[in-house]
């Protein structure tokens, strides 16, 4: 028998979720970052470009970036497929979810 076993997230840097004194909606960013899921067959987008994106999202709102980051922005980035790369559903509804909380601010 066979049994898979999935770690919390990506090995990131950052703060850890729910760390006190964040803004909810940077928590919530966070959140959504460390838990995309990766494909065991076929291919997803690249884990390595989205952990990137999601880390330059949260520099930018915290203002340890060099520039705020737009809603357009997010809607131009775009991944390679790899094998084993994180569920496209998941990365795209988490993008969306982001670019509401941007839009929000």
């Amino acid at each position: 028998m066979t049994s898979e076993i999935r770690l919390g997230g990506p090995p990131m840097g950052g703060p850890p979720p729910g760390m006190p004194g964040l803004p909810p909606e940077l928590q919530r960013i966070d959140q959504l970052r460390r838990g995309f899921q990766v494909r065991r067959f076929g291919s997803g987008y690249d884990p390595s470009q989205v952990d990137r994106l999601f880390e330059g999202i949260l520099n930018a709102v915290t203002g340890r970036g060099p520039m705020p980051m737009s809603p357009n922005e997010i809607d131009r980035a775009q991944f390679g497929l790899v094998p084993g790369g994180y569920f496209e559903a998941e990365v795209d509804a988490a993008l969306k979810e982001v670019k509401d909380i941007l839009r929000g601010q």
